[in-house]
């Protein structure tokens, strides 16, 4: 198939792809979800609680980790290669004609087969942004956005204010929006721009907005070594106590936009309590997240993170800090794309290393292993490893003791092959 790899902000391509497909995102019940950090796992908490309620729940979401065919779930079950190869072939000309990127041909063939399997809900997770994202022609029932960070600067501004503003373009006349915590952002009066520029959004497409930090409190209890955890949550009147499979403050956070988006979804859809307690316990089982401080294996521990920006390392670290791993003991395994801020993830992880192991995944975006080393040197890390593969890297670690593996979902990705 031909289609162009790279990022291109726009809608004119995907809403002629989707034409191709006789337009099935406009026959999806859509929840639309965008945000720098968190998104993929508040999907995959409402998707888990929606399908413990009964319902047929879609989920897209990207980038995958292992196989393409993880994007596209249904209740957990990925989609067949059969239907890739169905889908995928109608769309190769029209892809070749108004030159549609990677994302958009596997946006539109995601919104097909959700369409002609009749989900109940579909949960969906913007690429990049979300104004000018491909998803970004649905007609949600509600909009969420979980988290504002420095991310992918090149397009969307170097300014939370900038980033705001395109995550912003989710929120859409009749459907209510939800926003996630904001306590993230440091500085007051740039917490207050941001939240205004969601209230202003709102405003101007005549819809409801709700910001979890104004409804719902969750506080972590306890990090369990398991990498489970127990939560908090004052709802209201209401405090009831909750386990999740996804540990962390920041999916304590995640779990508060949930908490605030559940009474929106309760005016289309039936979900109690017991739902949701069961839901956020069995996250990654029901929907097969995998990759967010995820315990591989025990003995001895390896742990593996799609953390790839400095916000999701100090997460990383909060959470196997507060799950009783002390500093200093960790092998890490590290790879990343050149276009991130790689000096300061390094900066982040080197509390918790006792020997950085450096790799560089199969792919061309990867940074090389001599500029890793280069940088983690001005760091400050002193016992540093060059690998020439992640497996080489991930082999050497684990028989050095708990290992710890990061940086990527490329990274991620050859790192789980080895453990198959």
């Amino acid at each position: 198939m031909t289609y162009h790899s790279g990022i291109k902000p726009g809608l004119e391509r995907i809403e002629q792809l989707c034409k191709t497909l006789d337009n099935p995102h406009l026959r999806l019940p859509v929840v639309h979800v965008a945000g720098t950090n968190g998104k993929g796992s508040t999907c995959a908490m409402l998707a888990s609680v929606l399908q413990q309620a009964g319902y047929n729940v879609g989920l897209y979401s990207s980038p995958h980790i292992h196989r393409f065919n993880e994007r596209v779930r249904i209740n957990g079950v990925e989609i067949p290669d059969a239907d890739i190869d169905r889908l995928v072939r109608p769309l190769m000309a029209e892809a070749k004609s108004v030159a549609g990127t990677f994302f958009e041909v596997t946006t539109a063939m995601a919104f097909a087969y959700l369409a002609e399997q009749r989900v109940d809900v579909a949960i969906i997770e913007t690429g990049l942004g979300g104004r000018l994202d491909a998803t970004n022609i649905v007609q949600p029932l509600a909009s969420i956005i979980t988290s504002i960070d420095l991310d992918h600067t090149e397009y969307l501004g170097n300014t939370l204010q900038s980033i705001a503003r395109e995550k912003a373009g989710i929120i859409k006349e009749g459907a209510p929006a939800v926003v996630g915590s904001l306590q993230s952002i440091g500085d007051p009066s740039v917490r207050n721009d941001v939240r205004q520029i969601f209230v202003d959004q709102a405003e101007s497409v005549g819809t409801s907005i709700i910001f979890a930090d104004d409804v719902v409190k969750v506080d972590v209890d306890s990090i369990r070594p398991d990498l489970t955890m127990s939560v908090s949550v004052i709802d209201g009147d209401f405090l009831r106590y909750y386990e999740s499979d996804l540990p962390g403050s920041h999916q304590a956070q995640n779990i508060a936009t949930v908490m605030a988006a559940i009474p929106l979804l309760r005016d289309v859809t039936f979900i109690d309590d017991q739902h949701v307690e069961k839901g956020l316990a069995s996250t990654c089982r029901s929907t097969g997240l995998n990759g967010r401080t995820q315990l591989v294996q025990s003995s001895p521990t390896v742990v593996l993170d799609v953390s790839h920006n400095p916000a999701g390392i100090t997460a990383l670290r909060q959470t196997l800090t507060a799950a009783g791993f002390a500093n200093d003991s960790w092998q890490i395994v590290f790879g990343a794309m050149q276009d991130k801020d790689i000096l300061e993830m390094l900066s982040r992880l080197r509390p918790l290393c006792s020997t950085l192991h450096l790799c560089c995944p199969n792919i061309e975006r990867a940074a090389r292993v001599a500029t890793l080393e280069q940088l983690a040197g001005q760091v400050g890390f002193r016992r540093i490893n060059a690998h020439n593969s992640v497996a080489d890297a991930v082999s050497l670690a684990r028989r050095r003791g708990p290992t710890l593996i990061c940086g990527s979902f490329h990274v991620a990705d050859e790192a789980l092959r080895e453990f198959e």
